[in-house]
């Protein structure tokens, strides 16, 4: 009660009066979500506004195998330890798995979602400040998982039961209040329903094709009342960007290459740093020593390669340009398309003014769901 006073009319004195003031409002607790898109190639995430994502590769470390510190991605849970992206590739020692191969998105699931946790570790640093010494620190935590490739829930609750790790020299612990399974591509499926929208069309049917790291998915949704429901997804595995440097690194050899040979990473730079001019001329420029080789017409030839001897990337493409023809639009999403010289060729390929490039296409498969 709060004391406030008003004047008496009778003998001019004051005396206080209570007055009863409303009680303040609990605060709401928000529930973090980390919406995690597990491909072959890499892991994304999405957490507190935050974006980032690693190689999804994985090294296990025995008890017996001293663990490092001061790397990005290093935890362990249990007496193992464990070491995700970039840190798994530079250590030595233990066992290397790597997320495509032995159905290793599913078997380790724990570590692709601890390891996105401890690759962002200002998410647990602000945890740990407000910890007692010594406490477990417990975390409630939505999650939602894209890109699984799979359904059988029960394999992937098992991964939840096991979400209890060490991060610098801390205990923590997850419980899963609430998770979903989207399928591949579905946060780009949200982006296209609001491109849509802003289009002022109503569009019922449309399409999003998914150049991933590994993989080529082409996924129907139909925009029901507003919300986006997949059906009959048509995936090309082996066909995604690390094919398409592939093909670039085949054409890179042929001819009179004045004796080089190209690393393998090095092609990936100059995949992903290429460019096609207004007039078309593809460019992709790579150093060798102290000089520079374009092997823009390389590319444009590998590309052609990659489209027309894959089997499965073929025909997929060609069922697309039907698509279009019956004025389906088609987004285009993944990392591949954050390419500028894949993004001009498939564009090109397609030929439809109803194919749309989705803003961020790296990474709106995740931000999308926001």
């Amino acid at each position: 009660m709060k004391l406030d006073t008003i004047q008496n009319t009778t003998n001019g004195n004051t005396a206080p009066t209570a007055t009863a003031t409303a009680p303040k409002k609990p605060k709401t607790v928000t529930v973090p979500e980390l919406i995690l898109d597990g491909g072959s190639s890499r892991t994304k995430y999405y957490l507190e506004k935050i974006t980032g994502s690693y190689q999804s590769v994985c090294r296990k470390f025995t008890k017996a195998q001293e663990l490092p510190t001061g790397y990005l991605g290093v935890f362990k849970i249990g007496e193992n330890g464990y070491a995700v992206g970039d840190s798994a590739l530079s250590l030595s020692g233990g066992d290397l798995e790597e997320g495509y191969a032995n159905d290793n998105k599913i078997k380790l699931l724990n570590a692709w979602i601890i390891g996105a946790l401890c690759v962002h570790p200002t998410f647990l640093f602000k945890r740990i400040k407000k910890a007692k010494k010594d406490e477990t620190i417990k975390i409630d935590l939505k999650i939602a998982l894209l890109s699984l490739s799979s359904h059988r829930k029960k394999e992937i609750e098992k991964a939840f039961t096991n979400l209890r790790f060490e991060f610098d020299e801390h205990l923590f612990e997850i419980n899963v209040v609430s998770y979903n399974l989207y399928p591949e591509g579905y946060g780009a499926a949200c982006a296209a329903k609001k491109h849509i929208k802003e289009l002022g069309t109503k569009d019922v049917r449309f399409h999003v094709l998914d150049l991933g790291g590994g993989t080529l998915t082409h996924t129907p949704y139909s925009n029901q009342n507003g919300v986006p429901r997949a059906s009959n997804q048509n995936s090309v595995s082996g066909a995604g960007v690390i094919s398409i440097t592939e093909f670039f690194a085949k054409e890179a050899s042929k001819g009179d290459t004045g004796g080089n040979i190209y690393h393998f990473s090095r092609l990936k730079d100059a995949l992903e740093s290429s460019t096609v001019s207004e007039s078309g001329e593809y460019s992709a420029e790579i150093v060798l020593g102290d000089t520079e080789r374009d092997l823009g017409d390389r590319l444009k030839s590998g590309l052609e390669a990659w489209s027309r001897e894959i089997i499965g990337v073929r025909e997929l493409l060609r069922d697309v340009k039907q698509i279009l023809r019956k004025g389906e639009r088609v987004y285009l999403t993944g990392g591949g398309f954050k390419v500028a010289a894949v993004q001009a060729f498939i564009t090109s390929y397609l030929g439809s003014e109803l194919v749309t490039t989705l803003p961020d296409p790296d990474t709106v498969n995740i931000t999308g769901l926001d």
